[in-house]
C-alpha cells in the first residue's frame, strides 16, 4: 500500500493531483490553470475568493475559511431563490446546452463561477485539514452548482482516496474525464483526470489500465513528472510481482 501525504494548495487557479517520488508515492494537490468564466450573478465574490486563496497560501486556513463561509452563505441565498434555479456555467454555450437538455420551464439564473469556486475551495481547505467527509459535502455542493465543471469531481477523487475508497475515487475521476472530453471549457483538467484515474486503478490492482491512463496523460502533458513517477512505480510493482 502506498503512503499518502495530503497537501492542499488553495491557489487562485485550479488544484490538481501530483506525486513527488516513485516509492513511496506522495499524493498531493497542486495548481493547474483554468480560465475564469464569463461574469454573471455573484461576480462580486471573485475578489473574496482571491483574498481567501492568498490567506491559504500563507497557511492562514482559519481566516480563509471564515471568508469563504461568508461567501458561501451569499451563494446559498442565490441558489435558494424561490421558483428559480441558479447554476454556474463558464460560457453561453454551456448555459444554452443545459437549457436544451434540462429545461423544464423553471427559470434558470446564470450564477458566476465564483460561487462554485467558493464551495470547491472550502473543499480544498477541508482536505488540507484532513476532514474528507466535510470536503465531500462541499465538493458535492460545488458539483450541483456547476454540473459541467470537472474540478469538484477531481478534488472529490482526492477526498475519496484519503478515505481509501478507491472505487469511489475512480468513479469520480472518470466522471470528470467525461466532462473534459465533451466540454471544451473543461479540457484543461483532462490530464489531471487521467492521472487520478491511473492512481485509483493502481490501488485497485489494474496495472495495465493504470499504465494506459498515465501514458494518455503524457500525450497531453509531455514530460509530466507526476505521470512518469507513477509509471516508474508501476514498473517497480511488476518487478516485485515477478520475483519468485
Amino acid at each position: 500500500m502506498r503512503h499518502l501525504l495530503w497537501i492542499a494548495f488553495t491557489l487562485p487557479f485550479t488544484p490538481a493531483i501530483a506525486q513527488d517520488a516513485p516509492d513511496p508515492i506522495q499524493l498531493t494537490t497542486s495548481q493547474i490553470y483554468s480560465q475564469p468564466g464569463e461574469p454573471a450573478l455573484g461576480k462580486e465574490l471573485r475578489s473574496v475568493v482571491d483574498e481567501a486563496n492568498a490567506l491559504s497560501l500563507k497557511g492562514e486556513h482559519d481566516q480563509a475559511k471564515a471568508l469563504m463561509l461568508d461567501a458561501a452563505r451569499q451563494c446559498d441565498q442565490y441558489r435558494a431563490a424561490p421558483g428559480r434555479r441558479s447554476l454556474s456555467f463558464r460560457t453561453q454555450r454551456q448555459y444554452e446546452l443545459y437549457l436544451r437538455d434540462h429545461g423544464d420551464g423553471q427559470p434558470i439564473d446564470w450564477l458566476d463561477t465564483s460561487c462554485a469556486n467558493v464551495y470547491i475551495r472550502l473543499g480544498y481547505i477541508a482536505v488540507e485539514l484532513r476532514d474528507a467527509a466535510q470536503a465531500l459535502r462541499w465538493l458535492d455542493r460545488a458539483h450541483e452548482t456547476a454540473p459541467y465543471e470537472p474540478e469538484p469531481l477531481t478534488e472529490r477523487g482526492v477526498a475519496l482516496n484519503m478515505m481509501r475508497d478507491w472505487a469511489g475515487a475512480l468513479d469520480s475521476y472518470q466522471r470528470a474525464l467525461v466532462l473534459t472530453r465533451t466540454h471544451p471549457e473543461a479540457a484543461y483538467a483532462q490530464a489531471l483526470a487521467l492521472r487520478g484515474t491511473g492512481y485509483a486503478l493502481i490501488e485497485l490492482g489494474d496495472l495495465a489500465a493504470a499504465q494506459s491512463a498515465y501514458e494518455d496523460s503524457l500525450k497531453l502533458e509531455p514530460g509530466s513528472k507526476v505521470a512518469n513517477n507513477e509509471l516508474t512505480y508501476i514498473k517497480q510493482l511488476r518487478e516485485r510481482e515477478a520475483k519468485p
